[in-house]
């Protein structure tokens, strides 16, 4: 039997063909994630010049009225709501992108700062304007499984709460000075950890039934 060998150029042709494949497939990631990060940097963008808008508007409701508290917990539920999908879209272009380290982590570091301001920002108005909501702030290790599990629990009390409940997520491993303090304030030595309306203190892991019957809730 005669052993038949396969043609050189077709061999050759046939390694062009993948380098060229490969090489496509490298450059659409790459266009991917840039257009992934545009998105997110515009919806940073676009949270922080909404966050600065109200800071301008209650200032100026103080200084012709005194008090800027009209609709306030409408819009801080909206705030925590657009942070929250932001949140949801920079998880997403982690998982999908190839080249997401350093890019990543600039995201990342700016998202949460933008929590840390909205949850301050939240905090000064609590009492002043006499808001309803219930304010949770939740420290997590994105690496844990319990960690993940309640923020699943979060989301579920979130969504039925219908705007009473409002959650600000902090990543405890990230390295920031503004996240560092919190975690020294609140004393965060248990992931996760959930701060209730400033003072109620949950480490490790609590159900949606037990959430609820701390804020004493009477939502479904």
């Amino acid at each position: 039997m005669v052993k038949q060998t396969i043609p050189r150029y077709i061999f050759l042709s046939s390694l062009a063909i993948t380098v060229v494949i490969f090489v496509a497939g490298l450059m659409l990631g790459y266009n991917l994630d840039g257009l992934r990060s545009a998105d997110v940097i515009s919806e940073l963008e676009l949270n922080e010049l909404e966050t600065e808008s109200y800071v301008v508007e209650q200032l100026f409701w103080d200084s012709v009225e005194g008090e800027g508290c009209g609709n306030v917990d409408i819009r801080l539920s909206i705030m925590s709501q657009e942070l929250a999908e932001l949140g949801n879209n920079l998880i997403a272009y982690e998982q999908k992108s190839l080249f997401a380290d350093e890019e990543y982590q600039l995201l990342a570091r700016q998202y949460f700062l933008q929590e840390i301001r909205a949850y301050v920002l939240f905090n000064s108005l609590h009492d002043k304007c006499n808001l309803s909501q219930d304010v949770i702030l939740f420290f997590f290790d994105p690496e844990d499984s319990e960690s993940e599990t309640q923020g699943y629990v979060l989301d579920k009390v979130v969504s039925h709460a219908n705007n009473t409940v409002v959650v600000f997520s902090i990543n405890a491993y990230f390295e920031d000075n503004a996240i560092d303090s919190m975690e020294l304030y609140y004393n965060i030595t248990e992931l996760p950890t959930l701060i209730i309306n400033g003072d109620f203190k949950q480490e490790k892991y609590i159900s949606y039934s037990e959430i609820k019957e701390v804020l004493n809730a009477t939502f479904v």
